[in-house]
């Protein structure tokens, strides 16, 4: 995950998730399943981000519940940097 502070006080967020990693049905279904998760918790956020988001498991390793743990220490690992800086 790569991100930068917002120039117009807007959390924006880009899922990407590459081809060789899965077909559509799962490339959208870890967007599905992203996405609500990181709109949430921009609220909780002190300052706006634009964030990049990258998918790099197969669809053979990843379920449902490993993304929402992925994305979880994603927003762990994300609320610590903001703090500190």
């Amino acid at each position: 995950m790569r991100w930068i502070k917002s120039p117009d006080s807007v959390c924006r967020f880009c899922f990407l998730v590459k081809k060789k990693n899965g077909n559509a049905v799962y490339r959208n279904r870890c967007r599905r399943i992203l996405r609500p998760i990181f709109f949430e918790a921009s609220t909780q956020l002190k300052e706006p981000i634009w964030a990049m988001i990258f998918v790099n498991e197969n669809s053979k390793d990843m379920t449902p519940e490993r993304i929402r743990d992925s994305a979880n220490k994603l927003l762990s690992k994300m609320e610590k940097s903001l703090l500190c800086s």
